[in-house]
């Protein structure tokens, strides 16, 4: 019998948050393995690119796959399996070559000529969007687009979680890896957080992921540091929210825009595959995917779009009931994983 593809999956702590495991790996490329191996067609495992042990993976894997490593240690993992006759793929699902001034990793990352330095020695590229695909052509011409999915199956055996409404839920979610993603408009949205949150005291906001430094502006913010993807997801459909909210930086961010545009709408795949209708900025990775009052609630960074549609959107169960049910059909139609699954291993043979 055919021996399976082994395939090593190289780990990394987070590069705006130093400390803690990569989001990136986990989505892009484990989520996407996981399914793989439970559809029969891939052997993997995955080893932090600092272990000792990832130089025995190397010698064990048909295939060493990373995303956005920048570290020595990640290079001479790729030379050690370029020397053992083994393919190396390596994805980008953000422009990592500058950071805009919002974020975390804008001083501690700045390795272009690193990251270039491995690129040269890998044999695919991968992208998660047309965008960025197009803007890393100038460094890489060569890239293979690989989209976002979810395994949604996974996380909603039994089709959009099936928990009626609770009349009482009066949870709200929001998830932030890095900084807050706004320039311009941050304190508007902190504003129009705080005017709901003080109309509303019933209600509380649960945030997932980094702490920013506004944090102890919201009083009714809940903390919980980020945790594993899967874990994650699975709290979101069991926290039953009402609804959450993605802003994110859009045309008044000027510097940020291209960075920006460049980003991937995992949190829409994240809240639609939980049943979590939800608020974003009407940034482009968002009106390029979302449909306003339909799979999501799109909205202008300015002060009264947010305050206006979070009152909305917290009380017209009608329209939760209508995203919630549109934005899960169009993820396990258009953004569903096996797709992802598909061009990652034509990639990886």
């Amino acid at each position: 019998m055919t021996r399976k593809l082994r395939v090593l999956a190289l780990q990394r702590e987070s590069l705006v948050a130093p400390g803690v495991p990569s989001l990136s790996v986990a989505a892009r490329v484990t989520e996407v393995l996981d399914y793989l191996q439970a559809e029969g067609r891939v052997e993997y495992t995955s080893i932090s690119e600092n272990d000792p042990a990832a130089n025995n993976g190397v010698a064990w894997a048909d295939v060493l796959m990373l995303s956005k490593h920048a570290s020595v240690a990640a290079r001479d993992l790729i030379v050690r399996a370029r020397q053992l006759g083994k393919r190396v793929v390596y994805d980008l699902d953000d422009w990592i070559f500058s950071f805009p001034r919002y974020s975390g990793g804008q001083l501690a990352n700045d390795k272009s000529r690193l990251i270039l330095d491995i690129l040269s020695q890998c044999h695919v590229v991968t992208v998660a969007n047309q965008r960025l695909q197009q803007k890393v052509a100038h460094l890489v011409p060569d890239t293979h687009l690989v989209p976002n999915g979810m395994w949604v199956e996974k996380y909603a055996p039994q089709g959009l979680p099936a928990w009626s409404e609770v009349a009482d839920s009066k949870r709200i979610v929001f998830t932030n890896a890095d900084f807050l993603k706004m320039e311009k408009s941050k304190e508007l949205l902190l504003t129009a957080l705080q005017v709901f949150f003080i109309r509303h005291p019933a209600f509380v906001l649960d945030f997932y992921g980094d702490p920013f430094p506004e944090i102890v502006s919201l009083p009714f913010l809940h903390f919980t540091n980020r945790m594993p993807y899967e874990q994650y997801v699975g709290a979101l459909i069991s926290g039953r929210y009402r609804l959450s909210i993605t802003p994110l930086g859009a045309d008044e961010d000027p510097e940020a825009a291209e960075f920006n545009a460049c980003k991937n709408p995992f949190k829409f795949l994240n809240y639609g595959t939980a049943g979590v209708p939800g608020i974003y900025s009407a940034s482009p990775i968002y009106t390029g995917c979302i449909t306003d009052l339909d799979t999501g609630v799109l909205v202008d960074n300015t002060l009264q779009d947010w305050i206006s549609a979070l009152d909305r959107l917290a009380f017209d169960s009608a329209l939760r009931q209508t995203i919630r049910t549109q934005a899960f059909e169009d993820i396990h139609t258009h953004h569903h994983i096996r797709c992802s699954a598909r061009k990652l291993l034509d990639c990886a043979i």
